[in-house]
């Protein structure tokens, strides 16, 4: 299994550490990673990782859709990165699933509802988290991964990948 990670997130704090220790628990598992981010810092941790390819550094979604390669599965880290997995999905077929932090709004943008409705899985942190998501749609494939503990951190997160691989394909209907 090939999975990719895009984090667009501007600043290095406790979500970027949670997001390097999930890339190198996974690392730990054997997976293969191609990761994409927008903090140099991060970048230059992240390229010390055995095994896990870090690419160039991006500010964008669209680059970051443009420069990630044909994978199985694609993790979304954060809201700037998102509109990547709507059009990963849409013109290449590559399906992906999105973290969710309570303090995010959908709202009524058509492109953010896309994004959530058309993630494989949309992760979530707790209960609370879900709820608010249930509330904007009943249906969406939600799962709930509690805070990561430093000891096998990503023990969770690979059985949600290895359960998130169906691939949404694009309607004649337009984005939906």
């Amino acid at each position: 299994m090939q999975i990719g990670h895009i984090n667009l997130a501007r600043s290095f704090n406790g979500t970027g550490e949670h997001f390097i220790s999930l890339v190198e628990g996974l690392q730990r598992e054997g997976i293969s990673q191609y990761v994409l981010v927008r903090n140099v810092t991060m970048a230059k941790r992240l390229a010390t990782v055995r095994d896990v390819t870090v690419g160039p550094v991006v500010r964008s979604a669209v680059t970051a859709c443009c420069l990630m390669p044909r994978l199985d599965l694609v993790h979304i880290h954060d809201m700037s990165a998102a509109q990547a997995g709507l059009l990963l999905v849409l013109t290449r077929s590559i399906p992906y699933v999105l973290s969710y932090s309570g303090d995010e709004v959908i709202g009524r943008n058509p492109i953010t509802q896309a994004v959530y409705r058309r993630a494989t899985k949309v992760i979530c942190g707790d209960d609370s988290e879900a709820s608010i998501l249930r509330h904007f749609d009943p249906s969406l494939p939600i799962e709930i991964v509690p805070a990561m503990e430093i000891e096998g951190p990503a023990d969770s997160y690979l059985h949600l990948y290895q359960n998130s691989q169906s691939t949404p394909m694009a309607g004649s209907s337009g984005i939906q």
